[in-house]
């Protein structure tokens, strides 16, 4: 008994000090000794900080079976679930994986940091696969206010997000996208992302975007437009964002200017599968537009593409393709993605050409803009500039010593905009003049 008992003292003292190498054979003795829930808990703590995860996953199952209500062992099966199984799930991970997971864990009450990960884990995979009825019920599952407002990093979010910030997201987003939702809150949910677009300005384009699709679904497109036309002013702008743009001045009837956003946004992008739904929206475009040839070979891309990704095929883009085949005929139809592929870019690059070639002839025709409204975001202390924010998304320049006596931060101003020049950013800006405080 007192050599079982000096060697918990030990296996504890190196697990407290990290030698978790010299403690992993003591503990492994212990257990296969004892049964002790201790000797399981340090032993499952060594193998899951040692990322021995098969032993790790096939010992928690066992240890939460025996000892469901010891808070120790509890903890250390929850993170050996979470980063043994969720940690080690690939980006393209099934949802029904990572959901099976992602309850199995729930259902040991994680709490903290445990929760978090599990629950942006499974959003994260139900936002990228359009399981929106995933994201509206795991967003949840935790509340914002116990979320850290200020950026972070981890295993499962990266890129300056706040975990805050990364929420409201989600539930926007999941209400956004669902069939049926009462335009009151629709309506909200736009004000909530204009606000949150000043509250978080990193993400501020991320927000204003989920206003402007609010905006698209109420009807109201040319308040929308403005919004993705400020987000796309710059001169490489998410391809992503250019085509919900098209979709917003397609629903408006002006087939000719979305069908040039939408190719825009696919020469400005490389990957393929993620663009399928692009190159099908660009085939109707030409399709209404009596273009059958390069209609065909955008739905024969879209077709290929899922495919070669052992995706399913939609019966609309299959009906479409039989009823232009009947059309001009099959025999001409494209062979393979790289057919199609290569006649979609030739049609892509003859209209962005021509499109760049019209909006640089018009942008010395710039004029001043005069009478807007806006709020001034002062930034840093020690810099001689600060930028005035508009409620479309809009940012201009503005230097400090340009401002009215006594501003802080956030007072509303309105002001005229001038054309100027980044020439840190090499495109074209606006500086503002004349500020003045809002009355």
């Amino acid at each position: 008994m007192s050599d079982i008992v000096e060697q918990k003292q030990k296996a504890n003292e190196l697990r407290k000090a990290k030698a978790l190498e010299e403690a992993l054979p003591i503990y492994r003795s212990l257990w296969e000794q004892t049964g002790d829930r201790f000797d399981g808990s340090g032993l499952l703590h060594c193998l899951r900080k040692l990322e021995l995860f098969d032993e790790a996953i096939a010992l928690a199952d066992v240890l939460i079976t025996e000892y469901p209500d010891f808070d120790w062992c509890r903890n250390e099966v929850i993170w050996t679930y979470i980063q043994g199984m969720l940690g080690k799930s690939s980006e393209h991970e099934s949802l029904e994986r990572i959901l099976e997971t992602g309850n199995k864990i729930m259902s040991l009450n994680p709490e903290g940091l445990a929760l978090r990960t599990v629950v942006f884990r499974v959003l994260k995979s139900a936002k990228s696969t359009g399981h929106w009825d995933t994201v509206n019920e795991w967003v949840g599952k935790i509340s914002p206010d116990t979320l850290d407002i200020n950026p972070s990093e981890t295993d499962f979010n990266k890129g300056g997000w706040s975990d805050q910030a990364l929420w409201y997201n989600y539930q926007l987003r999941g209400l956004l996208e669902r069939r049926a939702v009462d335009a009151e809150e629709i309506k909200k949910a736009i004000a909530t992302a204009n606000e949150l677009s000043e509250q978080f300005p990193k993400q501020r384009r991320f927000f204003l975007r989920l206003a402007a699709l609010g905006n698209h679904i109420l009807g109201n497109l040319g308040e929308s437009e403005i919004v993705y036309q400020n987000l796309c002013g710059g001169p490489k702008p998410d391809w992503w964002l250019l085509h919900e743009y098209g979709k917003v001045v397609r629903d408006q009837g002006r087939n000719e200017d979305a069908l040039k956003l939408l190719c825009r946004a696919a020469t400005s992008h490389s990957k393929l599968p993620s663009m399928v739904t692009l190159f099908m929206n660009i085939g109707m475009l030409y399709k209404d537009m009596d273009d059958n040839q390069t209609a065909r070979a955008h739905l024969v891309l879209s077709r290929c593409i899922r495919e070669k990704q052992g995706w399913t095929l939609p019966k609309a883009m299959i009906d479409d393709i039989s009823s232009l085949n009947q059309i001009i005929g099959d025999d001409k139809e494209p062979k393979s993605l790289e057919e199609a592929l290569h006649i979609c870019r030739a049609k892509w690059s003859e209209l962005v050409s021509k499109d760049i070639y019209l909006n640089a002839s018009s942008r010395s025709r710039r004029t001043e803009k005069v009478g807007l409204i806006g709020k001034v975001s002062l930034g840093y202390s020690d810099r001689p500039f600060c930028f005035i924010n508009t409620q479309d998304g809009q940012s201009f320049f503005c230097y400090k010593s340009d401002l009215p006596p006594n501003t802080v931060d956030g007072d509303e101003v309105t002001f005229d905009a001038l054309p100027s020049f980044d020439k840190k950013k090499n495109k074209e800006s606006w500086k503002a003049s004349n500020v003045k405080h809002a009355m």
